[in-house]
């Protein structure tokens, strides 16, 4: 089974090849993702995208267009929780998000995706003083 790092490592070097089919088959059947971005990409109040087909969706609309966010810290791993803190694309020292991500039987079971203010004004092109 793979580590919680290296799955982490295959879910961004998926996403940096555009390479869905990869991408997806890293998370469960079943897997959830919460984020501020699944109201925008799926124009609906509820935040949270569950299953497969969902997940393709919210990525082929994330590949297309591309990543707002830089780099991240090394992932802190506690048991099946993964937390991974990323960096604004301008800046390392500006923090972007967190994701919070549960692993089951080598797969990702649920992503949570908490936005700092400058992922929502990277969102919604508002700028803040």
């Amino acid at each position: 089974m793979k580590s919680a790092e290296q799955i982490i490592a295959d879910l961004e070097a998926a996403f940096g090849r555009k390479d869905l089919d990869v991408m997806v088959e890293l998370f469960a059947e079943d897997a959830t993702i919460e984020s501020y971005l699944v109201t925008r990409i799926f124009n609906r109040k509820d935040g949270v995208c569950r299953g497969r087909a969902e997940l393709r969706q919210l990525a082929t609309a994330l590949m297309k267009r591309g990543a707002p966010w830089g780099g991240h810290t090394p992932p802190i791993v506690q048991g099946n929780t993964v937390i991974v803190e990323y960096s604004s694309a301008s800046s390392d020292e500006e923090k972007f998000s967190v994701d919070v991500i549960e692993l089951k039987d080598g797969k990702i079971q649920s992503l949570r995706a908490y936005a700092g203010w400058r992922a929502i004004t990277a969102l919604t092109g508002e700028a803040r003083d």
